[in-house]
């Protein structure tokens, strides 16, 4: 259900910077941290709640991130991979078993560019949990933002621990359409084992994945060879 959407979401901590040079000194050095050209992984958990303050679990999800230290990135969410190497970014949706093959994203690993956000969302808050500092983010009332709130958990080490996000449109629970089940749900983020020890080359090498004949043919790895190719590369145009 909310699987597509979150490949994307935890980026979103940089979504404002503004409110105190404190905050703005913190999310500097997160991004600095994500970008270092030096090897980082680290294990994510999804997890998604029906309400604000519900209890029990709808749906979750694994995730690794894995980045090397040539700043490329492998992640995976629940059953789809994302690479995004020097030459190639792919993402592999095993459920739908396709393969999409698009020209890389330039300075994927961390040196987002936040400035289109700022007017979108303020800070409202700024804690100092003596281990970590909490942020809240909350969208205003013009912006598309699917969420109202957003809370964020940074450690010391400018690392993030956990993402808190508050949709602000409704989800449909029930499995069946005759009766509906809307909800404002929540996603909560956990991200665990931080270290920064090299990842196995072949993760980032896109001959893992596929291969380009001398006629210009993909051919899939074995893993993949029953799947869809999408291939939306500007430089095969």
């Amino acid at each position: 259900m909310f699987c597509k959407k979150i490949i994307y979401v935890w980026v979103l901590f940089t979504c404002c910077l503004a409110h105190t040079q404190t905050v703005n000194e913190v999310f500097q050095k997160v991004a600095r941290q994500y970008s270092l050209a030096k090897p980082l992984q680290y294990k994510s958990s999804y997890a998604l709640y029906k309400d604000f303050d519900s209890k029990k679990i709808e749906e979750s999800y694994k995730g690794i991130y894995y980045k090397n230290a040539d700043n490329e990135v492998y992640s995976k969410v629940g059953e789809t991979e994302i690479l995004n190497a020097k030459t190639v970014y792919l993402k592999i949706s095993h459920p739908e078993k396709a393969l999409q093959i698009s020209d890389p994203v330039p300075n994927y690993a961390g040196d987002f560019d936040i400035k289109p956000l700022l007017e979108l969302c303020k800070i409202e808050k700024f804690v100092d949990r003596k281990t970590y500092w909490e942020i809240r983010l909350v969208a205003k009332s013009y912006s598309n933002l699917p969420y109202s709130k957003i809370i964020v958990q940074i450690t010391k080490g400018f690392l993030i621990q956990k993402q808190t996000f508050y949709y602000s449109t409704v989800a449909n629970f029930s499995k069946d359409y005759r009766s509906p089940d809307p909800h404002y749900p929540r996603l909560e983020i956990i991200h665990t084992n931080y270290n920064r020890n090299p990842v196995n080359a072949s993760i980032f090498n896109s001959k893992t994945y596929f291969t380009t004949s001398a006629k210009k043919e993909i051919l899939l790895a074995e893993r993949l060879k029953k799947y869809e190719i999408i291939d939306q590369r500007v430089s095969n145009k």
